[in-house]
């Protein structure tokens, strides 16, 4: 008798204990750490420069290929070759653009009458905010660096045609800064065409009676940090 009293007395505190919780909790945790983003946009070409973006869709990542053909005075009559290849920056914190010629074949030297980095402008023509969701205003608020801010397809030309660039490739064989700004993004996804900074980056060759070379060709390696 005395057995069967305990186990009873078990079984019901066993009873209440499972039956007693009637609220729960759960966590769901995580964190939000500083992201950016760049990825292709769109190509305009100085004349009909055939240029093309792997894969070529608006928003894909940047693999853009530009053909500028032939560049020899006499050959090409066009003021200056190139295109514009417009990037779209994202950011959820403060952001560094670098730039940097990471590969390059078939240049020379201008001592020798061959075409050079130096020959190629380059520059960061243009900013422009892509919609309501950017953070403030960050194409006022970003800094493009010293001397880039330039389209090279509108530089003068000295006395015996060749162009006067402000900057060219030659600028970027090291990794370097060319903008800079505060946070781009006010909240969207990667998919959004209203949250991203709109960077323009201009190449351009002015046709001149260089060293026959067949091809050439220079890879240019953007870096977006969030330091």
């Amino acid at each position: 008798m005395k057995q069967l009293l305990i186990l009873t007395l078990l079984f019901s505190f066993a009873a209440t204990e499972l039956y007693a919780q009637n609220t729960g909790t759960v966590v769901v945790r995580g964190r939000v750490a500083k992201a950016a983003a760049l990825r292709w946009w769109t190509y305009t070409p100085i004349n009909a420069e055939a240029g093309i973006n792997a894969p070529n869709l608006a928003n894909g990542p940047l693999a853009f290929d530009i053909n500028l053909d032939d560049v020899a005075a006499g050959n090409s009559l066009v003021g200056y070759g190139g295109g514009e290849v417009e990037m779209i920056l994202r950011s959820n914190t403060a952001y560094t653009l670098d730039a940097q010629v990471t590969s390059s074949s078939g240049f020379g030297l201008v001592g020798d009458g061959d075409l050079a980095l130096s020959d190629v402008g380059f520059g960061m023509s243009s900013l422009a905010n892509s919609g309501a969701k950017v953070f403030l205003d960050p194409a006022a608020g970003s800094t493009i660096a010293a001397g880039f801010n330039a389209d090279p397809a509108t530089a003068g030309k000295d006395g015996d045609d060749e162009p006067i660039f402000t900057r060219t490739l030659s600028d970027v064989s090291a990794s370097t800064q060319v903008l800079s700004g505060p946070r781009i993004s006010n909240r969207g996804g990667i998919g959004s065409p209203n949250n991203g900074l709109m960077v323009t980056s201009s190449y351009a060759v002015g046709p001149q009676f260089y060293t026959p070379v067949d091809p050439w060709s220079a890879t240019v390696t953007y870096t977006l940090a969030t330091p």
